[in-house]
């Protein structure tokens, strides 16, 4: 069985290593020529976390590689379900008839889940973002551990969190000394809480803008 790293190893491995990758939908070898993502997630409303999050953006504007979400675009990404295609061929391919039937699984197996309350605190860094950890007494791995169980789905590794950034630099590239430093000086930043109150299935059109809104394909609402 693998061990899953907690938010001080990825902390301190990235540290250490400080490699860079190009982070992101809009990297041309992730996307392998697909248009549509669908993934599962929570929606963060980012204004009235904005206070909370504006020293970390700030902190990382000035660095070249670093691309920062804007309020429209924040989300916590509870799975990523893969590329939506006509005819699926692949295994990281699905059509709109079984994200559909995701969406209804999903529904029925939420019935009564609870709404819960997310707190997000301290700048952290995987190779490829830059994100904000979140604590909530485990609800969230409930939640998705609900999920998967329910609907087939492998459980992704690694801690859930809030992306705020992309950090796209060609691969294998080292952060400099300055980054490093930047993102130490929030390592603990209380942003704010923010409650789940519902969770969706979106889809992303890979193609449109670095940016673009997500589509809500599906909307379920937990237990007020």
């Amino acid at each position: 069985m693998v061990r899953v790293e907690g938010y001080a190893e990825i902390w301190e491995r990235f540290k250490r290593e400080r490699r860079l990758e190009f982070g992101g939908h809009t990297d041309p070898e992730w996307r392998d020529g697909h248009a549509v993502s669908a993934s599962f997630v929570a929606p963060v409303e980012a204004p009235h976390l904005r206070e909370g999050l504006k020293p970390l953006r700030d902190a990382l504007r000035p660095f070249p590689f670093v691309s920062l979400h804007p309020d429209h675009f924040m989300h916590l990404t509870l799975l990523p379900l893969g590329f939506l295609v006509p005819e699926p061929r692949a295994e990281n391919e699905l059509s709109r008839g079984q994200l559909e039937d995701l969406g209804e699984r999903a529904r029925e197996t939420l019935v009564g889940f609870p709404a819960f309350e997310v707190d997000l605190a301290n700048l952290n860094v995987f190779p490829g973002a830059a994100f904000v950890e979140a604590r909530d007494g485990g609800m969230l791995e409930k939640l998705r551990d609900t999920v998967c169980g329910r609907c087939g789905l492998d459980k992704p590794s690694g801690p859930l969190h809030l992306t705020l950034a992309y950090l796209q630099d060609a691969d294998g590239a080292l952060a400099p000394d300055e980054f490093v430093a930047a993102v130490e000086r929030y390592r603990n930043w209380p942003v704010g809480k923010f409650p789940i109150e519902r969770v969706e299935i979106t889809l992303l059109n890979l193609g449109s803008s670095p940016y673009p809104d997500l589509e809500t394909f599906a909307r379920i609402p937990l237990v007020g």
